[in-house]
């Protein structure tokens, strides 16, 4: 049984991917904004599914997350930063420092903050690994097209704040996991994927990657993605 922490919780991919680690009897520690308004997640209830309130973007949220889950153990094996944004006004024309900002302390800032914090944690887990959930939009090298501009670039940086924090997680394999175009309120009706099939492709990789692939980029499934 894995100790598994998940941001952005209440919907989309990141409640596919507690759906999936309670069905494999993994302990789930599902954090998201208001856990009280998450319906479809509390129809999960179970002796191992805690729901923890996160604000991602509050320091002092953090903060309070972190010591409700040290409360309820003394180590994590998993950590999915999920939580995400992409916004409408994402579009040459329309572009501000407010919305810029507001992009990048979700998709980039707030996942190096929250990883920061639960290292520790992560640190006496076993074979602990930490996940970014990122986007083939944050790989410069595939770049077909302009926009959305904000997202791209926040997941560059979600990018580069993982690979150097690779370095520095003392055998924490930490890495990050483009889920592809997937059926969720981001990716819209008309994607490749449902998220069952993102998500169990997720977990296959997540389950592969070793310490020697600490710091890569793989696509959901397995695919080495350029940077």
């Amino acid at each position: 049984m894995r100790r598994v922490l998940v941001t952005g919780a209440s919907r989309g991919i990141g409640l596919e991917f507690v759906r999936q680690f309670l069905a494999r009897g993994d302990r789930v520690f599902a954090a998201c904004r208001s856990p009280e308004h998450a319906y479809e997640l509390q129809e999960l209830a179970s002796e191992w599914l805690h729901l923890i309130t996160l604000n991602v973007v509050d320091e002092r949220s953090i903060e309070s997350s972190y010591a409700v889950v040290r409360a309820q153990t003394n180590a994590l094996d998993l950590l999915i930063n999920n939580a995400g944004v992409m916004n409408d006004d994402d579009e040459l024309g329309m572009l501000t420092f407010e919305n810029l900002m507001h992009i990048f302390r979700i998709n980039a800032i707030a996942p190096m903050l929250i990883a920061q914090r639960y290292l520790e944690l992560l640190r006496y887990g076993n074979d602990p690994k930490l996940v970014g959930i990122t986007s083939e939009h944050g790989a410069i090298a595939l770049k077909p097209d302009g926009g959305p501009f904000g997202y791209s670039a926040s997941k560059a940086a979600l990018n580069m704040f993982m690979r150097t924090l690779a370095f520095e997680t003392d055998g924490v394999t930490t890495f990050v996991v483009d889920p592809g175009w997937v059926q969720t309120d981001m990716g819209g009706s008309n994607a490749l994927l449902t998220p069952e099939q993102s998500v169990e492709g997720m977990i296959a990789v997540i389950e592969a990657v070793s310490q020697e692939h600490n710091g890569g980029f793989y696509r959901w499934d397995g695919e080495i993605m350029p940077w």
